[in-house]
């Protein structure tokens, strides 16, 4: 155990959590800020179903994550976990934004609400929403914008991270039926865990049946788990989420965040971008991305259509040997 600490501790990224290793300058596409989504699919595989159709957000979407970086990937074997691995929620912001509540921000050890434009431009893997197709009451909305001010700027709960790796985590399917339970606002967490905790927070998951410490992006994806407790109670499955759809900022586009044109390089968007720039707001807070300049589009085609393959293993998809539905 002190082994695995100890690993997590090296491992989580280091430096200046509000500095520009974690708030970098990204480009917004002018013609869809929100970028596209594509026909519903439970694939992993980020292969773009047309049509395509602006991105239009709402309060408790959730947004599903997948980045192969090595570290990662060697870290969610260790967990027996794979594809997606990262979590986060639309929430509204005070000021009648939207934005992203997430912990574990870009690669930091935060949580994080930021504005959703700038989150969603800024992750360097695939996204997948799972859109709401039943609307947030505007008492649900309210309480989810009050959860999210709670827990931003709180640390990632690192311990909790650690204990993914080893038997002694809530996720055990011996325990999970005792374990992992639901434990209010204003704590810290994991990445997913926020998200379930948000959701029952504001009444749209059952908080008897919620595992929020026990439960992984994975599971969010594909309304089936590995452990049996959560196989039986998929907490997005119950109604009001729509299949997972694959999300692009240009349309056709499969590319990962990392592969897409960033500050300088031309953008081969129609409608040219925006150049969002976090400025800083003081030590210690988080910098706020604001419109800094336009970028036109290129006045010839750049070859963005493409769909780079990618391995889905063993650990990407969830086994339904134990399976009870």
């Amino acid at each position: 155990m002190t082994e695995l600490l100890t690993l997590a501790v090296v491992l989580t990224p280091g430096g200046d959590p509000t500095g520009p290793k974690y708030y970098p300058p990204v480009y917004v596409p002018a013609e869809a800020p929100f970028g596209y989504l594509y026909q519903p699919a439970v694939d992993l595989h980020p292969l773009p179903r047309p049509p395509a159709a602006p991105y239009t957000p709402q309060p408790g979407d959730v947004i599903l994550m997948s980045d192969r970086d090595p570290l990662f990937f060697v870290l969610h074997r260790l967990a027996r976990t794979g594809m997606p691995a990262h979590s986060g929620i639309v929430v509204t912001i005070p000021d009648g934004r939207l934005g992203l509540l997430e912990s574990g921000f870009s690669f930091s050890g935060w949580t994080r609400l930021t504005p959703l434009d700038y989150a969603l431009n800024l992750y360097k893997g695939n996204l997948w929403v799972r859109p709401r197709t039943v609307p947030l009451s505007p008492e649900q909305d309210r309480r989810l914008t009050e959860f999210a001010l709670m827990a931003d700027g709180k640390k990632y709960d690192l311990l909790k991270y650690a204990r993914q790796l080893t038997l002694f985590r809530a996720r055990n399917p011996i325990v999970t039926r005792f374990a992992g339970k639901p434990v209010g606002p204003g704590q810290e967490y994991i990445c997913v865990q926020v998200v379930l905790e948000a959701l029952v927070y504001i009444g749209a998951v059952d908080a008897r049946t919620a595992r929020p410490s026990a439960t992984y992006s994975q599971d969010l994806f594909y309304d089936r788990s590995r452990n049996p407790y959560i196989d039986r109670h998929p907490p997005l499955a119950t109604g009001g989420w729509g299949e997972p759809r694959l999300w692009t900022p240009l349309p056709g586009t499969a590319l990962r965040g990392r592969d897409r044109p960033q500050p300088p390089l031309p953008w081969p968007g129609a409608g040219g971008a925006y150049l969002v720039q976090p400025l800083p707001n003081g030590i210690g807070q988080p910098p706020t991305p604001t419109v800094v300049g336009y970028l036109p589009p290129e006045p010839y085609p750049v070859q963005a259509v493409k769909y780079p393959p990618q391995p889905v293993g063993f650990f990407d998809r969830p086994y339904r040997l134990f399976g009870r539905r």
